[in-house]
This record gives structure tokens, sequence and C-alpha cells, in this order.
């Protein structure tokens, strides 16, 4: 026996995330890959920030549960401070659900559904918490097959289902009323992810008093703090008072409880860039579009989800070598030859575009030949 034999089952197969070595492509590269604000913070921002780390006592323990971020946040969603559970990211709050919920049966282990294809990390996280992943495929226009997850309920009895809304990679926005349903017939723990919710206006946090059982998970890192790793739980008050006693104590620093908390005593400055993403995304749409052989998909969220008439992986590593990094989400089914592609600043989206372009120019010139030197 060894360490090895010891590991729960499944980690063996799952993959540690490793991202692309920006610092060996350099500064230039347009880092259009992982749904970031392509935006500094501004002079004025940066002096907000300086001011509030100047009354941070690094020396102590933050308040441990993130009390002043979470009134400041509750302002903002127009909930109350203890309807919010911190976590670092939306990737420790999925952690602490699944910790939560994941008690099954003597003979099996708790069951997560979530739509396919959908943020990877739902699956990973599930696996690696010895919960059994459910995914249920969503239909040819990436919305939901309310039928179809209504059976997987009926049959799995999950104890838990996560639904992002803007879905990540697909762009698109779930019928609130459909999710609502659901959540009524599920009757367990149903989470509304709305990381991306920003960038659309809508969000389901109007309704998690009346649903029994529905969450709404939020981020701050779309909307400029990635860096912070700030996301949120939000549900009622009952609910998150049990959820709060898997969360490690601590778990968001003194330093983002108040970098966050300056970001977000200057609404406008939020709202602006918000504004500014979404004009940029509607601008990188219509170009795309004019692109000849590309089919752009709409999107709610800060990103464009693009299939190319080619190999993704080939596209998107010649991207790389025009300096714009972009996301290679391809697989068998709804997204073959599928990439992602966040929406930058103005540059950035005029250099993919090119690039784009350029690349598929070429490859059009290269099948003509082919064609041609095969008719002759």
């Amino acid at each position: 026996m060894s360490w090895k034999d010891h590991l729960r089952e499944g980690i063996p197969e799952l993959t540690a995330l490793r991202l692309f070595d920006y610092e060996t492509a350099g500064p230039e590269l347009a880092r259009l890959d992982c749904n970031e604000l392509a935006f500094a913070p501004t002079a004025d921002e940066m002096e907000t920030f300086v001011q509030a780390l100047r009354g941070v006592a690094i020396n102590r323990y933050p308040d441990v549960s993130g009390l002043p971020l979470r009134e400041a946040l509750a302002t903002r969603w127009r909930v109350e401070p203890d309807e919010i559970l911190l976590g670092s990211g939306s990737v420790e709050t999925l952690a602490m659900l699944m910790t939560a919920f994941g008690a099954g049966g003597q003979s099996a282990p708790a069951r997560v559904i979530f739509p396919d294809p959908s943020f990877p990390y739902y699956e990973v996280v599930s696996r690696s918490h010895g919960l059994q992943a459910v995914p249920v495929p969503l239909d040819a226009s990436f919305q939901l097959d309310e039928a179809r997850i209504a059976q997987t309920i009926d049959r799995e009895r999950p104890a838990l289902a996560i639904f992002a809304s803007p879905n990540n990679p697909t762009g698109n926005r779930f019928d609130p009323e459909a999710l609502e349903r659901l959540a009524r017939r599920m009757d367990a723990a149903f989470v509304v992810d709305e990381a991306y919710a920003d960038f659309d206006g809508r969000t389901m946090l109007s309704r998690f008093r009346a649903t029994p059982g529905l969450f709404v998970m939020r981020s701050l890192s779309k909307i400029g703090l990635a860096g912070l790793r700030l996301g949120a739980l939000v549900g009622t008050r009952d609910a998150i008072a049990q959820i709060d006693k898997v969360r490690l104590p601590w778990n968001v620093s003194a330093i983002a409880i108040a970098l966050g908390c300056a970001a977000l005593a200057c609404p406008d400055f939020i709202e602006r860039r918000i504004r500014t993403v979404v004009d940029l995304r509607h601008a990188l749409e219509a170009a795309l579009c004019r692109v000849p052989g590309l089919v752009v998909y709409p999107s709610d969220a800060n990103f464009l989800l693009v299939r190319v008439p080619a190999d993704a992986s080939e596209v998107a590593g010649r991207l790389v070598r025009r300096g714009v990094l972009v996301k290679d989400v391809s697989r068998p089914g709804l997204l073959e030859r599928c990439l992602r592609i966040t929406v930058g600043t103005s540059l950035e989206n005029e250099r993919c575009v090119s690039a784009l372009g350029d690349y598929l120019e070429v490859l059009r010139d290269t099948s003509i030949v082919r064609r041609r030197g095969g008719a002759t």
C-alpha cells in the first residue's frame, strides 16, 4: 500500500489546471482567453485602492466572515448581509456547496447535475469531492432542454444542480422561468451561477427567498477584480448559515476585503466598465460576422463563442503566433471547432479579427489551389 492507494476515486484521472505561460509570450500578448477585464484600474481607482490599503491591519486577521464586504455586496445586490457567503472566487464557493450537499446514501454518492456544455469545473469539483457528476446536454441552440432536465431530476434525485446563466462557454442566458420551474421540481439545492450577469443586466436575485432551495452565485472577477479572487453565494439566511459551517475560516484575505469594498464604493467606475465591455462586445461581434467562414453566436457575457471552418486548435495556435491568445473549447458535439474569445480592448479586438481573417483567407486560397489541382 502507498499514499496513491488512498486517493479518492476519480482523482488520478483529473488534470490540474495549467494556463498559458503569459510571461514567456511577452507583454504585447492580447490575452483573450480567460474572460478577465482587459482594462487596468484608472489613476483615480488606484488612488482609491491605495487609500484603502493604508487602513488594512495586515498583522491582524480580518473579520472571519468578511462582514464589511458582505455589507457592501448586500447594498449592490439589494439583499441582506447574512444572506451572503463569501468565497475565494466561484470555484471555492462550488467546493463549499459540494461539501455541504455531498452526502449520498450508503450505496451511492450524491449526484450533481449541470448543463453540457458549461463551466468544466462543475464536473472537476464534483468528482474531486466524491460526488457523481451528471451532465445534461443542451439543445442544438445551446438552450435548456427543460423536459430532459426534468426527467433527469426525477430519475437521479440530485442533491445539487448548477446552471450558469449566462452560460460559459456558450454565452447565452437561460430562461429564468424555466430555471425556477426546475428548482421547484427538484426541491433540493439549485444554484444559478451568475458570474457573467453584470453584462446581461438581469438576475434571479429577486427570486431566491420565494423559491425553496434556490441559490444565486455571483463573482467580482469579471468586472475588474479577478486578481482578488472574490466570489459569493446568495441564499436564505438559514441555508447560508448551514453552508457557512463548512467554509474555511478567513478564506478571504484582509486585502481582498479592503479592495473589494473600495471598488464597490465607486459604483460609477464599475457601471462604466460594464457598459464599455458591452459596447466592445457588440463591435467585436459585428467585425467577426464580416469574416467569411465564421459562425458567431450571440452573447450575454463578456466573450463570444465562434465556430471556425478548420481545426480549432490549429487556428488557436496560429493566432498565438500573431500575438492573440484565445480559448480552444472545441470538442465533439455542440462545441466542435469552437473558440471562445474574450472581449478585449479595441486594439486587441482588431488584432484578433485581423489575425483570424488573414489565416482563414490563407486556408481558402490553399483550398482553391488544391481543388484546381485535383481538377486538372
